[in-house]
């Protein structure tokens, strides 16, 4: 199944960084990496207090690809630099099964959620209820319920979400729409955490 790396990154030498940042897609690109997400002022906050500077939301064939890519010699350097010139965190998802591919055109809108869950018997009612809501405004799961692998950092989500719109607006009237308010109650009431918009790459 496809796997997703989401980094969120502080940038402390913009410089350095933009070095680093012309530099990765020459080797990335022989991972078959696609960036779904890319650069810095691409977030909005939805819910909680989360708001990543810059955010990366990178798709890969699969987990292997995606800690070949990190862990290669091709990337080796360009890791250096990259923290050296930036502190983050960078953690690695598996997508749902069946895998379901991000969009390559840069126009998508997403929803990522960093969700605990309080109530779970609750919260499965609300799980139950929300894929017709987001399938009817031609949303898709990319990520649904997943915690991840952390490679840098300290942030260690318990359940991750991501969800793809074809594009900002429509992720937005989804999340603000009469048929998910109640359902989004319910979560409310049974889960704590916090939810970004992100615009594509």
């Amino acid at each position: 199944m496809s796997a997703y790396r989401i980094g969120d990154i502080k940038v402390t030498d913009p410089d350095t960084y933009a070095v680093y940042a012309a530099g990765v897609p020459a080797i990335s690109g022989a991972f078959g990496v696609k960036y779904l997400v890319r650069g810095q002022g691409k977030c909005e906050i939805a819910e909680g207090d989360w708001l990543p500077d810059r955010l990366v939301l990178s798709e890969y064939k699969d987990m292997e690809t995606a800690k070949a890519f990190y862990n290669s010699s091709g990337y080796a350097e360009l890791k250096k630099m990259r923290q050296s010139a930036s502190t983050g965190n960078v953690i690695v998802v598996e997508g749902v099964e069946p895998s379901v591919e991000g969009s390559e055109d840069g126009t998508a809108g997403y929803l990522i959620g960093d969700i605990e869950v309080t109530d779970p018997e609750t919260y499965a009612k609300y799980a139950a209820g929300v894929p017709e809501t987001v399938a009817a405004f031609g949303g898709k799961y990319l990520v649904r319920d997943a915690s991840g692998e952390v490679f840098e950092g300290s942030w260690s989500p318990k359940r991750l979400v991501v969800l793809e719109f074809e594009s900002l607006e429509r992720a937005k009237a989804w999340y603000n729409s009469p048929e998910y308010a109640d359902l989004k109650k319910i979560r409310q009431s049974a889960s704590k955490g916090n939810l970004i918009f992100a615009n594509g790459a």
